[in-house]
């Protein structure tokens, strides 16, 4: 009798983990999608790491929360307007910049890594991210790093892509 006790905990505790696991790794989540960029990236695969990084939505939230932070800072009305009309500039030469951008990451994806660009990639691991998800959206932020976030979009096929990256 004790033993099968013993036999039902063990096997309901397996199950549990296994649950755990399996949760975590489905296909069409955040963890999944994150875990395989860490492979492309390992991998020097730029176009499978582009299939999970949307590198113009990034660059166009990095330009439009640098003149949010300036406007915010801006104390009199002729700096305000300098600040918008930099903003509209900005929006013109947005896709040349975020060519540019597509292109330097491309290029640091496919080089030898000389540079160590994915030495923190390689020694991380997707388990030790926090990720909260709200509907299609997931704000995943490195556990012990708090002014690491980033935010994910799920796409339409289901898979996840990285579309932010958040300050502080």
């Amino acid at each position: 009798m004790h033993r099968l006790r013993e036999s039902r905990f063990f096997i309901i505790v397996l199950l549990w983990c296994a649950a755990l696991v399996f949760g975590c790794t489905l296909s069409n989540t955040p963890r999944r999608s994150l875990s395989e960029l860490r492979t492309a990236l390992l991998n020097h695969d730029a176009e499978t790491a582009f299939r999970y990084v949307d590198v113009d939505s990034i660059v166009r939230c990095m330009v439009r929360d640098i003149f949010s932070k300036y406007e915010s800072k801006a104390d009199d009305p002729l700096t305000i307007l300098g600040i918008r009309a930099g903003r509209e500039a900005a929006g013109l030469l947005m896709p040349a910049a975020a060519s540019l951008a597509r292109n330097r990451v491309r290029a640091a994806i496919v080089s030898p890594d000389e540079g160590g660009y994915f030495e923190d990639v390689r020694r991380g691991s997707v388990w030790y991210l926090e990720i909260a998800t709200d509907g299609k959206t997931a704000v995943v932020n490195p556990i012990g790093r708090p002014e690491t976030k980033f935010r994910m979009r799920q796409m339409e096929d289901g898979h996840w892509k990285i579309v932010e990256i958040m300050g502080e």
